[in-house]
């Protein structure tokens, strides 16, 4: 028996790490590969569902999210895997309305305000969009795309000063951002801001971001 729960740990251990290297096919693999018995753990059956919504595996998250529920149907963060799903499928207002449950139960999962602003941004409530990724990054300040989907509302809004800054932070905690570098010297062209867009453009090709030099050649001559 001590031997069997050892294992159960250890495997249970060795899925978590491959998780958090955002290998999901590997995890889910991984998770197959266990025995039945050792999957009486929310936090496994959490991971797959999860893994599988990330590689657009819809109906067979589906499926793990029921098992989910049966083994535990009080465990909130089946919320977030519905709201995720939902989200996937496009229905952002149902996404929405489970995303809400989560924050009920627990008011700083950053994650799930995340994931709410991109439901709210892409109905166009840009405002509440902001909001979320605002208290995202009260909890979690070293969240680097929530602060490049911030910027990124902020610039559809036409805040350009909010945005650039918001772009900048993002850089700041991930210097290999790309989309944050390009979206940043875009907006700066867009305020006739030519000198830091070229200067952005640069500093991306220096970091070995290859999208950099067609642009260069555009915003640079």
């Amino acid at each position: 028996m001590a031997n069997f729960v050892s294992n159960a740990q250890t495997n249970t251990q060795k899925v978590k790490e491959t998780f958090s290297t955002k290998n999901y096919q590997l995890t889910i693999d991984e998770i197959n590969s266990m025995n039945l018995s050792e999957i009486h753990f929310d936090s496994i059956l959490y991971l797959k569902a999860y893994s599988q919504i990330k590689l657009n595996l819809l109906k067979e998250a589906n499926v793990t999210i029921s098992q989910l529920q049966q083994l535990n149907p009080n465990y909130y963060e089946l919320y977030f895997l519905k709201g995720l799903l939902l989200a996937k499928k496009e229905k952002y207002p149902d996404a929405i309305s489970n995303f809400n449950k989560v924050i009920d139960e627990n008011p700083n999962h950053e994650k799930t305000f995340y994931n709410r602003a991109l439901a709210k941004g892409l109905l166009e409530d840009y405002p509440n969009a902001i909001k979320d990724l605002d208290k995202c990054i009260s909890i979690n300040p070293n969240y680097a795309m929530a602060f490049y989907n911030r910027a990124y509302w902020q610039e559809i809004s036409e805040n350009y000063s909010a945005s650039i800054s918001d772009y900048k932070k993002a850089i700041a905690l991930d210097q290999h951002y790309t989309e944050a570098y390009l979206s940043l010297a875009y907006v700066y062209s867009q305020t006739g801001d030519k000198i830091n867009a070229c200067e952005t453009l640069q500093a991306a090709k220096a970091e070995g971001i290859e999208a950099a030099n067609d642009l260069i050649q555009t915003f640079c001559k």
